[in-house]
Formats: structure tokens, sequence, C-alpha cells
């Protein structure tokens, strides 16, 4: 079994979709012949988005080190290295748990052998703690991007030169970097000029419920998660679920738009200009098993895509697929997202209002007929987005890796 040191800011309990990717290759590396010691942001039981269950169980043999964020305290640390510092050291932020972060590694070079180190962005802090264990320890190590800061429009304008220039200079050190897309490995291509490996995000099939869900008794179109408004629009589908219930298309007691995890003021804010009333319901944030669960009982899962950012794909797709009900995309982005719904036949991407309501009223008259109906799947496809299966191509990556380091 070889041995990799596997670091993330984010990972589980912490019920945060950028915990998943990380999780789940600790939960499934093993299957594989690859055993990983963790080191990771502590997040406590007590935390009200805390999921003890969010990927399920690790390997007993996985060693998962958790390290706190330590205490600010004087003005130093709470103005100087908290806010002023990130400019000078933006792959450092948060300071002090990098710190600890850094002095836990390199405790842990020194008893363990290992023959690897995988890092994952965003925060770049275990980019840049890889790039320090590999220099000190000559192990090779493989930046993974989640996000690609030099595509992507994060954060205060002003902030984002100093993010998007470490960026490059770590890719630039790493000896493999992995992305999600095509889109984002075609743009690090251009970065660093070697060749990227595409490991997508995706789904583990065991977290879904063991029997089959019951249907909800009114058609249900469901969003999951954050909606980030300016960068994410429901307001073509709201216009479109109003034609659907001016033309008779849908009766109004018949049909429900849910939000699950969503923040209610960012839907009462993007409802503000709807000029007839919606069934809108917003549920609170909820365990990673039970917001499975409510959408394969879901009639319709609602996608807000990113047509403007090239290869960028919200990761809640991939529990869509495991979900297993239609998928609608708005926009068509016509690249990432259009893509891997044509390919696996899960849903359709579309983007005027007047295709957004044929598109509900025809799934709504099957609905009719039969709430579990759904689309015609490519199974064989969708299950190449397993987790478990994805593990797997990780660790030929690293293996490969390791071989080209030895020669």
């Amino acid at each position: 079994m070889k041995r990799l040191l596997l670091i993330a800011f984010y990972f589980p309990p912490r019920n945060n979709v950028a915990c998943y990717r990380s999780g789940c290759f600790a939960k499934f590396l093993p299957q594989h012949g690859w055993l990983p010691t963790v080191v990771c942001q502590d997040w406590p039981a007590d935390r009200p988005d805390s999921d003890p269950d969010f990927v399920g169980a690790f390997p007993d043999s996985v060693e998962i080190h958790r390290v706190p964020p330590p205490p600010e305290r004087g003005f130093y640390q709470r103005v100087l290295l908290r806010k002023v510092a990130p400019y000078l050291w933006p792959h450092r932020a948060p300071i002090l748990w990098w710190r600890q972060a850094r002095q836990q590694i390199r405790s842990l070079l020194e008893t363990t052998r290992f023959d690897a180190i995988w890092a994952t962005s965003d925060p770049l802090t275990p980019l840049a703690l890889a790039l320090d264990a590999s220099r000190s320890s000559g192990i090779p190590w493989a930046a993974d991007l989640r996000d690609c800061l030099n595509v992507q429009s994060f954060g205060s304008w002003y902030k984002r030169s100093f993010f998007r220039r470490q960026e490059r200079r770590l890719c630039r050190a790493a000896d493999r970097v992995i992305t999600v897309s095509e889109g984002l490995a075609e743009a690090l291509e251009g970065i660093t000029g070697n060749r990227v490996s595409i490991i997508p995000n995706g789904f583990d099939p065991s977290l879904l419920p063991s029997e089959k869900q019951s249907p909800n008794r009114v058609f249900t179109i469901l969003y999951a998660g954050t909606l980030v408004v300016g960068r994410q629009d429901p307001r073509p589908v709201f216009r479109a679920l109003e034609l659907c219930l001016q033309r008779g298309h849908i009766p109004p007691a018949d049909v429900e738009l849910l939000f699950l995890g969503t923040k209610p003021e960012s839907v009462k804010q993007v409802l503000a200009d709807v000029s007839q009333a919606l069934p809108v319901r917003v549920l609170p944030r909820l365990p990673h098993r039970a917001a499975l669960a409510l959408q394969s009982q879901a009639s319709v899962l609602l996608l807000l895509a990113h047509a403007a950012e090239r290869g960028i794909m919200t990761g809640k797709v991939f529990d869509y697929l495991a979900a297993g009900r239609p998928i609608l995309a708005v926009p068509d982005d016509r690249h990432t997202t259009s893509v891997l719904l044509k390919a696996t036949g899960a849903g359709m991407a579309v983007t005027d209002v007047e295709s957004i309501a044929r598109q509900l009223s025809e799934w709504y008259g099957r609905w009719r007929l039969d709430r579990s109906f759904n689309v015609q799947r490519n199974e064989t496809e969708i299950g190449r987005y397993s987790r478990a299966v994805q593990a797997g191509e990780l660790a030929r990556i690293l293996t490969e890796l390791t071989a080209g380091k030895a020669n």
C-alpha cells in the first residue's frame, strides 16, 4: 500500500460541497492501493453545518489530523495578519492556521514515509503547504484545482491579481496539475505549459437511500444549495412558470418551487420583480443523506448554469445525477453543463423563457400520468462519475507521478 499525504482546508464533517471531493478520495483511495493521511481544518461537531455522515464512514486505516484555527489575539493578529498579510501572502491565508498546519505536516514527514502529496484548492493554502512539504522532503506533489482563480471572478476585484499570481506560481511548481473540467484544463495548460489531468467532480452512490423514495404529491421543481445573486439567475424559470400558470398548462395547486439550503433573503431578492405570486418554499440546509433523499423525491431538479465561464460547473449537478430525477439546466451554457447532460441523457439545458415553459409543461404532462416519470438516462455514462471510480483514476495518476519521479 502506497502512502499519500492529503492536504485539504475543507473536509468532512463540514456540510459543504467543497468537502465532497477530498472526503470521497480519502474514503475510496485505499480500495485502489493508496492509503491517505489527511491534514485538514478542524470543524467542531457543534457547528450548525456539521454533518458527521457527510460522506459516510472512513476506513479505520485512514489517519485524519484536524488542525483547529488558533484564536486571534491583539491588533497584530486580528488586523495585520488577518486583513493586511493576505495581500502579501494570499497563498497562506488564514495565516495562523497555515502555521499550525505546516507544523503538523513537518511532524508527519519526520515519522511517515509518504510516496506522494495531493493538495486541493481553494483556498490556495493547501497548495502552498504541499509545495513546502515537497521541497523539504523531495516527495512529488499534485495540485488539484476545483476552481480556477485565473478563470473565475472570486472576491473583490482589487484582491484578484494577488491571488491569481500565486495560483499561477503554485501550479507551475507542481509535479502534476489536476482539475475538474476540460475548460479549466485548457486554461491551466496555458498557465503551466504542461498537460493537465481531468478528474471531474462526482457523486457517492453509497449515500443514496437504500429504499426507493416515493415521489412528491405535487409537481416539485427543486433547487439545492447556494444561490449567488448576480452570477446565477432563476428569474427565467420564474417567468416560465408564470406562463404555465397563466395558460392553464399547470394548475397552481399542482406545482411547487422548492429551494433547499438556500438563504431565504437570496430567494426573496430574486422574487422581487415577479408579477405573480408563485408557490415557493424554502427549506434549511439538511444533512447530506437527507438532502439526497429529498432530491430523489422531486419531479425536476433545477440547475443554474454558469454560461459566461467556460469549464465551470456547479458540483450539485453530480448529486442530481445520483438522485436520478430529470435535470433542467438554465441557461444553456453550450459547453460544460450542456455537454454533460447530452452525454448522460439526464436532462435538458435551455435558455429562453418560452423553451423553459414548454419543457416544464411537457414534464408536467408526463408527471400527471406517472409521478415516477423519467428521461432516457445513459447509466453507463453516469457511472463514470462515481466517486469510487474516480478514486481509481486518481490512484493511477499518483502511481504514474511516483514512477516518473523515481526515474
